[in-house]
């Protein structure tokens, strides 16, 4: 699903962000990428989205070069890759329901698919009560349970999650989680970026770790900062 091929990023002036980092992400897989603040994170997830280009290597999604992606396929890779970050992204004077059919509606789906596929997935993250509820409305973890729907709703091969428990308390992180891992097993492959150290450790799922802009592990079953058992 995801080639990283000696891939280095460099920002002006001279700032390596990321520096020739290799790595494979299957189809059907949820990694954990971890680091601290500027180790590359970021910079990594906006490769993926083709939001900016390396500086050198190749980054492959879903089978396709993105160096060699014209830029009018590029709202169609987009398209194939669901989004969920820390701050949610709702629009604050919609429901759940408006929310969640906006990403339905931009790729010109027609009302009564929207009226079916929208409470179907709203009800696949438990909001099945609350599709009226605004956002204001709504407590932190459900805001963040309609942004995985929306980011889901198009079925898409590819979750990417940026810190999505970032603003939760433990508990509703578990509820994400579990939700999250649900998803995965329906088939969609995850990437989460994650400073979550409990959270990765208790799920011993695949670990990429960056420190400086360098992949300096990889583990297939690995914790926040130990090594593979």
């Amino acid at each position: 699903m995801i080639v990283f091929d000696d891939v280095t990023r460099v920002y002006e002036p001279d700032v390596v962000a990321l520096e020739a980092a290799s790595f494979t992400i299957e189809t059907g897989e949820f990694a954990f990428l971890v680091g601290a603040s500027g180790s590359g994170k970021s910079t990594l997830l906006r490769l993926i989205l083709k939001e900016i280009d390396p500086t050198s290597g190749r980054v492959i999604v879903g089978g396709r070069e993105l160096g060699r992606l014209k830029k009018k396929l590029i709202p169609k890779l987009r398209r194939n890759v669901g989004c969920v970050f820390q701050d949610y992204k709702l629009l604050p004077r919609h429901t759940a329901f408006e929310n969640v059919a906006y990403a339905l509606k931009v790729q010109g789906i027609g009302r009564r698919e929207i009226r079916q596929r929208v409470p179907e997935v709203l009800s696949m993250v438990g909001l099945s009560k609350k599709m009226s509820s605004l956002p204001t409305e709504l407590s932190g973890g459900e805001q963040q349970r309609v942004s995985i729907a929306r980011s889901v709703v198009n079925s898409p091969p590819l979750l990417i999650c940026d810190e999505p428990t970032g603003n939760l308390d433990p508990d509703t992180s578990v509820g994400i989680m579990q939700l999250l891992y649900r998803i995965n097993m329906l088939g969609t492959t995850v990437l989460m970026a994650t400073h979550d150290r409990e959270m990765v450790d208790k799920m011993r799922r695949r670990v990429i770790a960056l420190e400086r802009g360098q992949v300096v592990r990889d583990e297939r079953r690995g914790g926040y900062g130990s090594s593979e058992e």
